[in-house]
C-alpha cells in the first residue's frame, strides 16, 4: 500500500478531523469564555450594610454610588445576618460593614470599615474582592486628604471648629479590616483542588464511556443486549469506585487534607464519577464513535462552566446553560463546600437528578435503538425462512 493510499484511508482521515476539531474546540471555547474577563467582574454583587444610623447613612449615599460605577448589584437593604448567608452561599461576593460609632470614632483619628469576603471560591472573586476593599479604604481616606469629608460633616450638624479638628486627625484614618469566611489557604494550588478533582472525575469517566462503549457493542451478539449493558453498567460502578481513590491519594500527597475531609471528598468523587459515567455514556451510545464530537467539547466547555475558574454570575450565558444540566459545576461548588465550607445540599440535589436522569435516558437509548435492531434482524429471518 502507497502512503498516499493509507494518508486518505477512513481511519487516518478520521483522525485527522478529529485532530482540526480537538483545535477548534478548545481554542474558541475557551478564547470565548474568558473573554469576560476582567471586565465581566461588573457583575459580581455586594451589599453594604450601615450599622452606624443616620451618621452612617451619609457615609453609605457617598459609599454607593461609587462602587456602583464598576458593579451592577450593589443593595444596600439586607442586614447582616441575611448578608451573610448570601455570602455563604455565594450569592453575593462581598459586604462592607459601616459600623456603629464609625464616624464618631473619627473624632478620635481611628475607624474601621470591616469587608466580608468568602475564601471558599474562585481565584477571581477572591482577588476582585480584596481589590475592592483596598480600593474602597484608600479611597475614602483620599477623600479625607482632599477635605471631602466636610460635606458629609455639615449634614451631620457638626460645627465649623470641630470639623477641621476631626479633618486633621482624619488623614489616613480609616482602617481596612478584611473578615473571611470559610477560610481556605490562599495559594492557587488549594483555591483549584475543588476544580481538578472534577476535571479528573469527569475526564476519566468519558474515557471508561468510550472504551466500555466498544466492548458493549462488541459483546451484544455473545450475551445479548441488556446483559451486555448490565455488565457496562456494574464495569462502569466498579471503577468509579476505584479509579477516584487515586485521584484524591495524589491531591492529600500534594496539599494538606485532614482524614475526615480526605475520607468525604473521596466518597463524593465517587459520585460524581458514577454521575458523568452515565451522563458521557448517553453520548457514545446514541452516536457511537461520533460521540466524542460532543464529549471533548463539553469536557472542555466545563473547565470554565464548572465554576472553578470564575464564578456563575460573570459566565457568557451559553457556559451558564451549560453549567446547569452538565455535572461538574455541582460537583465543584461540593468540593469547595467540603474542604473549605460552603453550600453543598442543593448541589448534591442537582448531581442526583443529573444521575437519575442520565440512568434513564440510557435505558431508554438502549431500548429503542438495540430492540428496533433486533427486531430488524428478526423480521429479516421470517421473511428469509418464509
Amino acid at each position: 500500500m502507497k502512503l498516499t493510499k493509507f494518508l486518505l484511508s477512513k481511519g487516518v482521515v478520521y483522525a485527522i478531523i478529529l485532530a482540526v476539531f480537538y483545535q477548534i474546540a478548545m481554542v474558541g471555547l475557551y478564547i470565548y469564555g474568558y473573554h469576560v474577563l476582567p471586565n465581566g467582574v461588573n457583575q459580581l454583587a455586594i451589599n453594604v450594610v450601615n450599622q452606624d444610623g443616620d451618621k452612617g447613612e451619609a457615609i453609605e449615599k457617598q459609599l454607593v454610588p461609587t462602587l456602583s460605577k464598576s458593579f451592577s448589584k450593589v443593595i444596600t437593604d439586607k442586614e447582616l445576618t441575611e448578608s451573610k448567608e448570601e455570602l455563604d452561599s455565594r450569592r453575593i461576593q462581598m459586604i462592607i460593614v459601616i459600623p456603629e460609632n464609625f464616624v464618631s470614632n473619627l473624632e478620635t483619628g481611628k475607624s474601621t470599615i470591616d469587608f466580608y469576603i468568602d475564601e471558599s471560591n474562585t481565584t477571581t472573586v477572591i482577588n476582585t474582592m480584596e481589590a475592592v476593599a483596598k480600593s474602597v479604604t484608600d479611597n475614602f481616606n483620599q477623600a479625607i486628604n482632599q477635605g471631602k469629608l466636610t460635606n458629609i460633616l455639615k449634614s451631620l450638624n457638626v460645627t465649623i471648629t470641630e470639623q477641621e479638628q476631626i479633618t486633621e486627625q482624619l488623614n489616613n484614618s480609616v482602617v481596612q479590616n478584611n473578615v473571611y469566611i470559610n477560610k481556605a489557604p490562599g495559594s492557587m494550588d488549594y483555591v483549584m483542588t475543588p476544580s481538578f478533582l472534577s476535571i479528573a472525575a469527569y475526564a476519566s469517566s468519558m474515557v471508561v464511556a468510550i472504551v466500555l462503549m466498544n466492548i458493549f457493542l462488541a459483546f451484544i451478539p455473545i450475551i445479548g443486549t441488556w446483559k451486555a449493558f448490565q455488565y457496562v453498567e456494574i464495569t462502569g460502578c466498579v471503577i468509579a469506585v476505584v479509579a477516584p481513590l487515586f485521584g484524591v491519594i495524589m491531591a492529600r500527597i500534594l496539599i494538606s487534607i485532614s482524614m475526615q475531609k480526605l475520607i468525604i471528598i473521596y466518597l463524593q468523587q465517587v459520585f460524581m464519577q458514577i454521575t458523568a459515567f452515565q451522563f458521557t455514556l448517553i453520548f457514545s451510545l446514541f452516536f457511537g464513535q461520533n460521540g466524542i464530537f460532543i464529549n471533548i467539547p463539553l469536557m472542555l466547555a466545563q473547565t470554565i462552566a464548572g465554576g472553578g475558574t470564575m464564578p456563575l454570575q460573570i459566565m457568557p450565558d451559553p457556559f451558564k446553560v451549560i453549567s446547569y444540566f452538565t455535572p461538574m459545576y455541582p460537583n465543584t461548588q461540593i468540593n469547595f463546600g467540603i474542604l473549605y465550607g460552603g453550600p453543598m445540599f442543593l448541589f448534591e440535589i442537582r448531581l442526583l437528578a443529573i444521575l437519575i436522569t442520565s440512568s434513564l435516558v440510557l435505558v431508554l437509548i438502549v431500548w429503542r435503538k438495540w430492540s428496533e435492531m433486533k427486531n430488524s434482524r428478526v423480521s429479516v429471518s421470517n421473511n428469509v425462512m418464509g
